[in-house]
C-alpha cells in the first residue's frame, strides 16, 4: 500500500508541518493512495469537464457558469479548484474562486462595510464527488494551508451544512494558525413535491389549499379581473420576464439588503446564461397589470432552486408572495419538479409548508494576514452586536420595535 501523497501540501519553510502532524495523526486506512491538485487556471478547469459534468447538480456548481464568471466578472482574480485523486482517479472535488471584493454585513437591517479582501469563496454545494471522510479531511487541510501562507486573507463557505463531515474536519484542524468563524447561521429548507400513489403532497393538502383559496378570493374581490399569473421559460422570453421581475423588486426589502435580483451586466448575464441552457423560470403575478410579486430560479434535474424571490410593499396585505409561490408551485408539479430548495426562509412558514429544515451556515477561516486579522475582528463585532440585540428584544418582547424600524428604513430608502 502506498504512502499519502504530500507533495502538494509541502513548504519550504516548514511553517505546515504542525497541520501535517495533526493530519498524520487522525488519518485512516482509507486516506492512503490520496493526492490533491489545485486547478488555478481556466484550462485546467476545461481538462476537469468530463468528471465536473458526471458529479455537479446544482446551478451553483455549473462548470459553463462557472467559466462564463471567470471570463465576465471583474472581481475574480482566478479560479481554485481542489480536486481529491486516488491512484490517479478524481475522486471528489471542491469548487472555488479567488475574488477581490468588499466584504459587509447585516445588523438590524442595516448593511455595514466592511474591509476589502481577498476571498476564496466557495458556494453553496460546492463539494461534488464522492462522499469520504478521509476525502473531506483532504480539503479541509488544504483550505486551511491556503489561508495559513496568506494567499488569501479570508476562506469563505457561503453555505456550508453544519452537521457535514467538511465542515467537522475545518473545525477540527483549525486553532492558532487559522481562525474559523462561522458569523451567521441560517435555516434553509428544502420542500418535497411528491407524494405516495393516489394522494397528494403535503403543500397541497387540505388546509394549506383551503388557505390559498381564501387569500386568493380576497385579493380576486379587491382588484376583479386584474389579477393574473405568468410563467418566463422561453430564452427568447428572459427580456420581458426580468424587467417585470425587476419592476417588483424594485421596491423590495430584499432589494434593500441587496439581497434582491440585480439590474447589473453581470447579473444579468448570469441569468441569461441559466436561460439559453433551458433551466431558468421567471414568476410574476400581476395585480392590474403591475408586477406584485415575483420568483426567479433554475430548474433542473427535477429540483427547482428559488434564487430570488419578493414582492411590492403596497400589496403585502393581500398576501401576494405566498399566493405567488402556491402558483409556482403547482406550476413546478406540472413540469415534473420533485424537490424544491428554498432556501432560506422563515421557519413557521415552511413549517406550514411542510418542509425538512436544516442548518447551514456561513462559514470563514480567517488567515494570519493582517488584513485576516481585521476581518476577524470586524464580524466577531457585529457577531456579539447581532446576538446581544435579538437576546435583549426577545427577552424585553420588543418585537414591534423589530418591524417599525424596518418599516422606517425601508420608507426612508424609497
Amino acid at each position: 500500500m502506498s504512502e499519502l501523497n504530500y507533495e502538494t501540501f509541502g513548504d519550504a519553510d516548514g511553517s505546515m508541518d504542525s497541520l501535517l502532524s495533526t493530519y498524520r495523526s487522525q488519518r485512516t486506512e482509507a486516506a492512503w493512495g490520496l493526492s490533491v491538485r489545485v486547478a488555478a487556471t481556466a484550462g485546467a478547469i476545461e481538462e476537469l469537464r468530463p468528471v465536473w459534468l458526471q458529479w455537479a447538480h446544482s446551478p451553483d456548481t455549473d462548470i459553463d457558469s462557472y467559466l462564463h464568471n471567470l471570463k465576465t466578472d471583474s472581481t475574480i482574480l482566478r479560479p481554485h479548484v481542489i480536486t481529491v485523486y486516488e491512484e490517479g482517479i478524481p475522486q471528489a472535488m471542491l469548487v472555488g474562486l479567488v475574488r477581490k471584493q468588499k466584504m459587509s454585513t447585516v445588523v438590524s437591517f442595516v448593511r455595514l462595510p466592511g474591509p476589502s479582501a481577498t476571498v476564496l469563496a466557495i458556494p453553496n454545494a460546492g463539494k461534488i464527488g464522492r462522499q469520504s471522510s478521509a476525502i473531506d479531511r483532504l480539503l479541509a487541510l488544504e483550505l486551511l494551508k491556503t489561508a495559513e501562507l496568506g494567499d488569501v486573507d479570508l476562506v469563505c463557505f457561503q453555505r456550508l451544512p453544519l452537521q457535514s463531515e467538511l465542515f467537522r474536519e475545518v473545525r477540527q484542524l483549525s486553532g492558532p494558525l487559522a481562525r474559523l468563524r462561522v458569523p451567521q447561521i441560517f435555516r434553509y429548507s428544502t420542500l418535497s413535491l411528491t407524494a405516495p400513489a393516489g394522494k397528494r403532497p403535503r403543500v397541497f393538502s387540505g388546509k394549506i389549499a383551503h388557505e390559498v383559496r381564501r387569500k386568493t378570493r380576497i385579493l380576486q374581490q379587491a382588484f376583479p379581473g386584474k389579477v393574473r399569473f405568468k410563467c418566463f421559460c422561453r430564452p427568447s422570453e428572459f427580456d420581458a420576464g426580468i424587467r417585470d421581475a425587476m419592476m417588483a423588486a424594485a421596491t423590495s426589502w430584499q432589494k434593500y439588503l441587496g439581497w434582491g435580483v440585480s439590474n447589473t451586466s453581470q447579473s444579468c448575464d448570469n441569468l441569461k446564461l441559466f436561460a439559453n441552457q433551458g433551466w431558468l423560470r421567471i414568476y410574476v403575478l400581476y395585480v392590474k397589470n403591475i408586477p406584485s410579486a415575483y420568483l426567479i430560479g433554475q430548474h433542473r434535474n427535477h429540483t427547482f432552486y428559488c434564487q430570488h424571490a419578493g414582492y411590492h410593499p403596497h400589496f403585502a396585505r393581500y398576501s401576494v408572495g405566498s399566493l405567488l409561490t402556491a402558483w409556482a408551485l403547482e406550476s413546478m408539479t406540472a413540469a415534473g419538479v420533485e424537490q424544491v430548495d428554498l432556501g432560506e426562509g422563515d421557519q413557521e412558514h415552511n413549517r406550514r409548508l411542510g418542509c425538512e429544515l436544516r442548518y447551514e451556515g456561513t462559514v470563514h477561516v480567517y488567515s494570519r494576514t493582517w488584513r485576516g486579522f481585521s476581518l476577524n475582528i470586524f464580524f466577531a463585532v457585529t457577531q456579539i452586536l447581532r446576538d446581544c440585540g435579538r437576546r435583549v428584544l426577545l427577552r424585553l418582547r420588543l418585537h414591534w420595535v423589530i418591524k417599525r424600524w424596518r418599516q422606517l428604513l425601508l420608507s426612508r430608502w424609497r
